[in-house]
């Protein structure tokens, strides 16, 4: 084996290494943001109960939601509808970031929230907008090793 071909392997097996890890943090992150998600629905669910009634219950939804390296963690709003038998089903609406944004205004979420959860949405927007934003510079960085591992077998060819 030539130098060339030993040191085009080296930077493989390294940016291999680096993949992996960047895969293990994403997994971290994930993790941690279902815990977040995981503590605001318990809250919720403890207010709903202290303001029972449908006028009193929460009107946005909160998900994460991963497809391979890409990790999105969405809030969605809420609104009741009635079938002609009075029976209430939900119509879900997308409640959008803005272009290049990796947290969502309070303003939009509020105007699905009630008043008891403002202090919630905000409190838990917060802790879930760094998670958004890492997990987006992880996955480009991803896209950069892809180009970096094709690069390196062209050199080699």
């Amino acid at each position: 084996m030539s130098t060339v071909e030993s040191e085009t392997l080296h930077s493989l097996e390294s940016l291999e290494t680096i993949w992996k890890s960047i895969e293990i943090r994403i997994d971290e992150l994930e993790k941690i943001a279902a815990s977040i998600i995981d503590r605001h629905w318990e809250l919720v669910m403890q207010s709903e109960k202290a303001f029972p009634g449908w006028q009193n219950r929460s009107n946005l939804n909160l998900r994460i939601h991963r497809k391979g390296n890409n990790l999105r963690i969405d809030w969605t709003g809420i609104k009741w509808s009635s079938n002609k038998d009075g029976k209430k089903y939900p119509l879900y609406t997308h409640i959008s970031k803005g272009k290049g944004k990796h947290t969502y205004t309070l303003s939009k979420l509020y105007s699905f929230a009630k008043e008891w959860e403002k202090p919630l949405i905000a409190e838990t927007e917060k802790e879930l907008a760094w998670i958004r934003r890492e997990s987006f510079h992880l996955n480009r960085s991803l896209f950069s090793i892809r180009y970096a591992k094709a690069a390196a077998m062209r050199s080699e060819g």
